[in-house]
């Protein structure tokens, strides 16, 4: 009995030994994570620093040069501009000179020869041409031509660009604005995200999500070094026995794959347009007051919908869907209901129905909900909650006394939902900037549980109707 009590008591302290090794892997492999994440962040950092200053000093340098060679083709202008009169009136004067030497020399003749034979005539001539040494050619003052200097007040100049050197960048710990939910939604993910600086003492006027195609975190980037995938490579944390990691430090090259997806002051945002199954990373950062520039990233987050977008149907033969069957158009005079090609909508859920193009419209023509597929060529019936094209809105056939804007082409119409209990369900319908929200009982077991499904639909008479459900 003893030796069965004590194997039984030595195996169940190697099962609790063997759950408490998993454990401690488990924090090994976040270790591994978290080295990661710094090592790589460190290196990426370290370049985007080199790249940014090199391309400062690279700029300044140009710009300093340019000035220069500006100044200097100034300087040389005005000397050409300065010494081209004086290059005219020294011709002038040494042409007068040049006349005036002559006339002395042939006085000095005249003095050889009244001695002998004096020519009285000769003498008259040359005693008459006195009276042209009087008058002097124009030469400017040194006050009136140019004294090129140069000026360039060091003292002031060079500090304020030094102040500007020594503060400018800044490198952060960690961002002051991460992405805390990612929800999946019909062909789309909500994005929630939260301030963690909060000892930050001005306000947050805006945050900025942009998302990119694939796996763009460093395991990610890990992983696809180790998968052979051209990413520039540099030293990592090793992870246990083997060579290191290598992992992608080219900030450009990751700038270049990210995509803004929002800018504004809300704390969530719905991306749509996502194709199921594939990855997509998400980072956010911010803008506070009296800042001019976007402050660092979060931490990037990668997430996957496997929900469908929204789509219609494609077997009725009065619409043609098109566009990934996102867009309806109405092509006979048939009235006719188009359902969604399956029952998509559900809890926390929000659709939008776009105008493309828009007809007449009449009463029993419109878009909603639907509790469950019926028969029939109008949502305006039991069972549905339905928008007309004038605005009014019917629960189950019943109209109600708000009516939001009209259907024309360019509307919006948002329909958002939460289940209450177990057979009601509170719906917000948004039109234009127009509010109204209805609690609606769902017969039968379409909202019985937390994940419900339930169809939407429209319904027209003639063509002319274009709608995108996104």
């Amino acid at each position: 009995m003893m030796e069965r009590v004590s194997t039984k008591t030595i195996v169940d302290t190697i099962d609790t030994a063997k759950e408490y090794a998993k454990k401690l892997e488990e924090l090994v492999k976040s270790l591994d994570e978290a080295e990661l994440q710094v090592d790589c962040s460190a290196s990426m950092t370290l370049g985007d620093i080199d790249t940014t200053f090199s391309e400062i000093i690279s700029k300044l340098t140009d710009s300093l040069e340019k000035r220069r060679t500006s100044l200097k083709a100034e300087v040389l202008s005005i000397k050409r501009e300065g010494l081209a009169p004086l290059k005219a009136c020294r011709e002038i004067v040494c042409q007068k000179l040049e006349e005036t030497q002559d006339y002395i020399l042939e006085g000095k003749g005249l003095l050889g020869t009244a001695e002998n034979n004096p020519d009285a005539n000769h003498c008259i001539s040359f005693c008459e041409q006195a009276s042209d040494l009087g008058n002097l050619p124009a030469v400017p003052k040194l006050e009136e031509v140019p004294r090129i200097s140069f000026e360039l007040r060091v003292g002031e100049v060079l500090p304020e660009l030094l102040k500007v050197v020594v503060s400018a960048g800044r490198v952060s710990r960690m961002g002051p604005v991460q992405l805390t939910q990612l929800e999946e939604k019909p062909g789309a993910l909500l994005v929630h995200w939260e301030e963690v600086d909060l000892e930050r003492t001005v306000d947050v006027l805006s945050f900025r999500l942009q998302c990119a195609h694939g796996d763009l975190s460093e395991s990610g980037l890990a992983t696809a070094v180790e998968g052979g995938g051209d990413v520039e490579e540099v030293e990592g944390p090793s992870k246990g026995k083997g060579t290191p990691t290598r992992l992608s430090t080219n900030s450009r090259f990751l700038e270049g794959n990210f995509h803004d997806m929002y800018r504004g002051p809300e704390t969530e945002h719905l991306v749509r347009d996502l194709k199921p199954g594939e990855q997509y990373t998400f980072r956010v950062c911010c803008r506070v007051e009296g800042d001019t520039e976007w402050s660092a990233w979060s931490l990037p987050r990668v997430a996957v919908t496997n929900q469908n977008h929204f789509c219609w149907e494609q077997k009725n033969p009065n619409y043609l869907v098109t566009n990934e069957n996102k867009i309806a158009t109405k092509i006979t005079s048939d009235p006719s209901i188009l359902f969604s090609s399956s029952a998509q909508f559900g809890s926390g859920h929000s659709i939008e129905f776009t105008i493309l193009e828009a007809g007449v419209g009449c009463s029993d023509e419109g878009l909603g909900l639907v509790n469950n597929r019926f028969d029939g060529d109008s949502l305006l019936q039991v069972g549905a909650l339905f928008l007309n094209t004038l605005g009014c809105v019917f629960v189950d056939g019943a109209e109600k006394t708000t009516r939001l804007p009209p259907l024309i082409k360019g509307s919006k119409v948002a329909f958002s939902c939460e289940r209450i209990r177990e057979d009601r369900i509170r719906v917000n319908i948004d039109s234009n900037n127009k509010t109204v929200t209805y609690d609606w009982k769902v017969e039968g077991a379409a909202c019985e549980s937390e994940h419900f499904r339930i169809f939407f639909g429209l319904c027209f008479g003639e063509t002319g109707w274009k709608v995108l459900v996104e």
